[in-house]
């Protein structure tokens, strides 16, 4: 997607608190580090497509620090 938010959660159903916001994806790699959170669940939430065909995502890691 061109832009999305990375978002967390520690129930997973509600309360998504937003970690980073990125605009202006070319659909390439991207290396996404944000401040530490205390959370079970973490989501990316598509904002605007950068096609009329949806989003794409093809693999996703999360670390702790």
């Amino acid at each position: 997607g061109r832009d999305y938010k990375i978002q967390v959660s520690t129930s997973g159903t509600s309360s998504w608190t937003d970690v980073k916001s990125i605009t202006g994806g070319n659909g390439g790699t991207d290396d996404n580090a944000f401040t530490a959170a205390n959370a079970r669940y973490v989501r990316i939430y598509g904002t605007a497509r950068a096609t009329e065909w949806g989003y794409s995502l093809y693999e996703i890691g999360v670390y702790g620090g």
